[in-house]
């Protein structure tokens, strides 16, 4: 009997015996509080924890229809924050928590989850950046975040892979922009005879053995005649570096092996040749080919970004800049989403869908689209630093900040590209925990945990135990609540004083997803020991049952009917006749 109280008061304890709060700031709704936040923070609305050295954002909720939007789980991000480390971020798409942040990079831009060979990868940019574009390299993580492959541009005279675009494809290929100067004559823009443009292009490695498959440079099929920019220090020229006249900005790879490419400052559509890397046709800019069959609206495309084909390749989606102003709308919104449906054969296009923002703001950099599996359009507006929902037909449904918009652009404040998607992370590490135990023990101590890139957590276990090398033992089990965000925090209460403690990180069907290394309350540390904690259930009790007496045999003469009706009336009158307490069974101990 005891310890059948023993188990039941462990499991009302569990949610009967502790109280717990979320241990992270909540979005924020008040876009004038959050103003005034973003003001104190320099810019950069952010939020710090007890268990975990991470750095997250604080967003701003201007509009959630949580029935209307896409279901995929997570958000995926590229942070920077000033001074601060950059990184990838997952974020929670159900309440914008915090699941994954890596911030030992010098910048990122973007992440998002690619497939090769039917695996999932985490992958995103990281590198350094000047005058508009970058050098660095490609990475692609696996679910354990462990890194599996690092390339970059080869034979570009120490140039390296570019931030713009890094695209995966199923083949085990990677494409990715570059960015290199070349000596050049700008005579023909304006510009002196011996000067150095700063040509973009891309390549195309091998994943495995960054071998280039493709190379491809703008100088070789455009005309520095075709720029809208100028040769200027706005657009790249300085003492080292060189006028940016092509500015591409986002490849995308095509069943037959051609290349969709977008060139800012041609504010120009086109389709690569993907065996000698001529121009198959070209949408807007000054060699437009197309007729609008929008009345314009589909050829005025301008300093745009992130085009991507769909359907069969017939439609393109692209973020539309429209101008380099970056604002409160001016006389009328430029900027869009914007989606094109073309007939490559005719040369024709015309308008799909036009999203612009809710707020009526323009963006005059960066930007993504992505078309979401419920149909639902999901813009990054850039340097304006949110992202926002859409129903196909245009009606916001979730709109969010992650900072100040309408107002002048803080560097590395922007939502360059967001992804939204399936994730599954399963980090190698464990668990994080931290502490306040004003008695050294776990009696009214409260506990902070946080696991920085699991998914897929719906509740934390804690155990807690005088004796560190067995504290997995159901029967210390002390208290659950579920995941509250990023960090989630629970008072353990006034009934344990046990020194040390364990906690576990649990999924929806109850199954140990990772545990902690055990803590000693009176130091707030890890004594470095594993806390072993693989289940979170009550022992499962098996039974088997006394062995009987067999009945003896009536004799060689007797007819075997005969005896097995003796042998039934001999058990049933044992049965009968039994000890009720020798009669129950008797459970073996619990087997992990």
């Amino acid at each position: 009997m005891g310890k059948r109280w023993t188990v039941l008061s462990v499991a009302l304890g569990c949610w009967l015996g502790a109280g717990f709060a979320n241990a992270d700031v909540s979005p924020y709704t008040n876009v004038e509080a959050y103003s005034a936040l973003a003001d104190a923070a320099e810019g950069f609305p952010r939020q710090y924890f007890r268990s975990s050295n991470i750095v997250a954002p604080v967003f701003q909720v201007n509009f959630w229809d949580h029935n209307a939007v896409d279901d995929a789980p997570y958000i995926f991000l590229g942070s920077v924050y000033g001074h601060m480390q950059a990184g990838p971020m997952i974020i929670d798409a159900r309440d914008l928590s915090l699941v994954y942040a890596d911030q030992r990079y010098e910048n990122t831009y973007t992440s998002e989850v690619q497939t090769i060979n039917g695996t999932n990868y985490l992958t995103f940019w990281e590198g350094f950046h000047t005058r508009g574009h970058a050098n660095g390299y490609c990475l692609l993580f696996d679910e354990h975040y462990h890194l599996k492959y690092n390339v970059s541009a080869q034979g570009l005279n120490g140039a390296l892979a570019d931030m713009h675009e890094m695209e995966v494809t199923d083949a085990g290929t990677v494409i990715f922009s570059t960015y290199f100067n070349i000596p050049y004559d700008l005579s023909p823009v304006g510009g002196p005879v011996e000067a150095l443009l700063m040509d973009s292009g891309f390549q195309e490695v091998d994943v495995a053995t960054n071998q280039v498959l493709f190379n491809w440079a703008a100088s070789d099929h455009f005309s520095i005649s075709d720029s809208l920019a100028a040769p200027d220090a706005r657009y790249g020229v300085g003492p080292d570096s060189g006028f940016d006249f092509f500015h591409i900005n986002s490849i995308k790879k095509t069943s037959a092996g051609n290349y969709l490419i977008s060139s800012r400052h041609l504010s120009m559509l086109a389709l690569i040749d993907g065996v000698d890397g001529h121009p198959i046709w070209t949408l807007g800019g000054k060699r437009n080919q197309f007729t609008d069959l929008s009345g314009g609206r589909a050829t005025s495309l301008g300093w745009q970004h992130d085009a991507r084909f769909h359907n069969n390749e017939s439609h393109i989606t692209l973020f539309d800049n429209h101008g380099e102003y970056t604002g409160k709308c001016q006389n009328k919104c430029n900027t869009r989403g914007l989606h094109l449906e073309i007939d490559p054969s005719a040369l024709t296009v015309k308008v799909v869908s036009e999203y612009y923002h809710p707020e009526q703001i323009d963006s005059g950099a960066m930007g993504g689209y992505q078309k979401l599996n419920n149909g639902n359009v999901l813009l990054a507006w850039g340097h304006t630093p949110g992202f926002v929902e859409y129903t196909d037909d245009g009606r916001t449904v979730m709109d969010v900040q992650r900072g100040k918009i309408g107002s002048s652009n803080i560097d590395d404040m922007f939502a360059y590209r967001v992804h939204k998607t399936h994730w599954t992370g399963r980090p190698k590490w464990p668990p994080n925990m931290a502490m306040d135990a004003p008695h050294g023990t776990a009696q009214d101590a409260t506990i902070y945990l946080s696991w920085n890139g699991a998914t897929d957590i719906f509740k934390w276990s804690i155990f807690s135990s005088n004796d560190p090398l067995n504290i997995s033992d159901y029967g210390n089990l002390q208290t659950e609540a579920k995941r509250t965000g990023f960090e989630t925090s629970i008072f353990l209460g006034p009934n344990s004083t046990s020194r040390y403690v364990g906690a576990a990180a649990v999924d929806k069907q109850g199954n140990v997803l990772g545990s902690s290394l055990v803590y000693d309350m009176q130091t707030g540390q890890p004594v470095l020991l594993k806390s072993a904690i693989n289940s979170v259930q009550p022992p499962k009790t098996k039974f088997y049952p006394k062995t009987l007496s067999s009945a003896g045999v009536v004799g060689g003469g007797v007819v075997a009917v005969l005896a097995v009706f003796g042998l039934y009336m001999f058990r049933r009158r044992k049965c009968l006749h039994r000890d009720p307490e020798s009669a129950r069974y008797k459970p073996l101990a619990n087997v992990d």
